[in-house]
């Protein structure tokens, strides 16, 4: 019990900088254990919990320096992935980076915090500072996500629920949204913590002190448990093959010119000769499943076409790359029966540094070796997503990170789009986790527009997930194998969709005003407080 009790006064009243960035550290190393292939749940509750209370009363360059370690290492852990073929350096830069917004972040916490600590708002106060906690840990997710060369919406908060029921919160609050609500009370018990009554307050007096935090936690963790998800077909059913051909489509990979594309046709003829595909409406491939241009080039043409028409008589929607007059495309290519090349979509927001190289001259000059490897920068798609597959409607496409980002999946679903489909490349990361949280993110896009999503990779994760987040079917990965369902079609649009994108912009903008209103109530308060004395 005495070594409780200083343990929680060390929490508390410790202002050991070095003791507080420990405690931040091991904090956002909670937070990255909470992602897949790691799956702790209680983590990311754990860590933000941790790092609030390692920068209580804290300035905002103490905050920056301690929040700055904490991001460091929650994503130097949780993109750890990078690594597997890419080496340590894009690794320490990015994790770098994304640990500085992060602190940045955590110094605007801080500050704001400070600034409410000193307001008089009575009963209220706990809640005021929770959500403006919240609100900028949610604002950080978005800066995250714009800045820079677009961002990496990557180990959001709200996806770390991937696996649990929390995930359902998602389907009313999208996935900012439930980083929002884990941000409060995280903060709820954190303000409490460090403000505990006076000793011999007595026990029902101490329980009572803690009503609030408690009655918000029982909040957001009851209400999924009765919330009921919707995944029956609003408009009829379309049975779907997705195809994984076990092809080693990576960066660094050398192939023979075509094998790709004839992995691929293998799977889809054993699925064929199966029975398993019979009366299919639509078969999908990944991304970068055709690895000779059949949109320029004669020989992949006639080889797909003849595959198309006379064995699979069914649309194939798969991955391509391709020029259109200096343009170089990553794209989705629908074939139909009979007809052949009829729509595809050119992928909008390419990867910086795996796809294009933003600034390519100086950043050639820091690492020529690595950047030359990059021979030719993909252009910006400017097309939609929609494919229109016969009597079943649109479905949508995204390829691959693009499914991390939040305004493509509102466009396809504004669109119209009744399922989407995802189709992805992780060759480049082996057996990491890559693929398993890019996995978690398709299951959670699936919740949040309330769409079935396929999601197909070159060697896995593969998966088809449901709207209301169960699982139809996943193959494991490094394996030639493919899926099919009869899977249902859906046109209603979720409360995510409709209002919940919002929600991150909006904590951004609010973030904005908070913090010059808190810098200036600061220096109000400390003026105050001189002339006082």
């Amino acid at each position: 019990m005495v070594m409780m009790h200083t343990t929680l006064n060390w929490l508390r009243h410790s202002n050991s900088f070095w003791g507080r960035t420990l405690l931040a550290i091991v904090g956002g190393l909670s937070i990255a254990i909470t992602f897949p292939a790691f799956n702790f749940a209680p983590g990311i509750f754990i860590g933000i919990f941790l790092i609030l209370l390692a920068i209580r009363h804290a300035g905002f360059f103490k905050a920056l320096a301690i929040g700055t370690f904490a991001g460091m290492a929650f994503y130097g852990l949780v993109l750890k992935w990078l690594t597997t073929y890419l080496g340590p350096v894009p690794w320490v830069a990015l994790s770098v980076a994304e640990g500085l917004i992060f602190g940045l972040a955590v110094a605007v916490m801080a500050v704001v915090w400070r600034w409410l600590a000193a307001l008089n708002l009575g009963a209220i106060k706990p809640f005021v500072i929770s959500m403006a906690i919240a609100t900028i840990y949610t604002a950080r997710e978005y800066a995250a996500g714009q800045f820079p060369f677009g961002g990496l919406p990557w180990a959001r908060g709200g996806l770390s629920q991937a696996d649990t029921y929390l995930s359902k919160w998602v389907w009313a609050v999208d996935i900012s949204g439930l980083t929002w609500l884990i941000a409060f009370i995280c903060a709820m018990v954190a303000v409490k913590f460090v403000a505990p009554l006076p000793q011999g307050s007595g026990l029902v007096r101490r329980t009572r002190s803690w009503l609030p935090a408690l009655g918000t936690g029982l909040v957001i963790f009851a209400v999924p448990l009765v919330l009921v998800l919707d995944a029956t077909p609003t408009s009829g059913t379309m049975k779907v093959a997705a195809v994984q051909g076990n092809a080693n489509a990576g960066l660094f990979a050398i192939n023979p010119p075509g094998s790709i594309m004839d992995k691929h046709i293998a799977v889809a003829r054993d699925l064929i000769s199966s029975g398993r595909a019979k009366g299919i409406d639509l078969m999908v491939w990944p991304e970068n499943s055709a690895d000779l241009d059949p949109v320029t080039m004669s020989e992949p043409k006639k080889k797909i076409t003849e595959f198309v028409d006379s064995e699979l008589k069914a649309p194939l929607l798969f991955g391509n790359k391709t020029f259109r007059g200096t343009d170089y495309f990553n794209e989705v290519d629908l074939w139909l029966p009979q007809t052949g090349l009829t729509d595809w979509y050119d992928k909008k927001r390419p990867v910086p540094f795996g796809e294009y190289v933003p600034n390519r001259s100086f950043f050639m000059s820091l690492a020529p070796d690595m950047i030359g490897l990059i021979g030719w920068d993909m252009s910006f798609g400017k097309r939609d997503g929609i494919f229109q597959i016969p009597t079943k409607g649109s479905v949508g496409s995204l390829i691959c990170f693009e499914v991390t980002i939040d305004q493509l999946s509102y466009d396809l679903a504004d669109s119209g789009a009744k399922a989407i489909m995802v189709q992805t490349n992780s060759s480049d990361f082996g057996k990491s986790e890559q693929g398993v949280q890019l996995a978690a993110v398709s299951r959670m896009r699936a919740i949040e527009t309330g769409k079935t999503v396929v999601s197909i990779s070159t060697v896995g994760v593969s998966g088809i997930y449901y709207p209301d987040g169960s699982i139809e079917d996943e193959l494991p990965t490094f394996t030639p194998d493919a899926m099919v369902a009869d899977i249902p079609l859906r046109t209603a649009i979720t409360p995510a969709v409709a209002y919940g994108r919002y929600i991150e912009p909006t904590s951004f903008a609010l973030t904005l005003i908070l913090f010059p209103t808190a810098v200036i109530g600061n220096i109000i308060i400390r003026r105050r407080k001189k002339k006082q004395a």
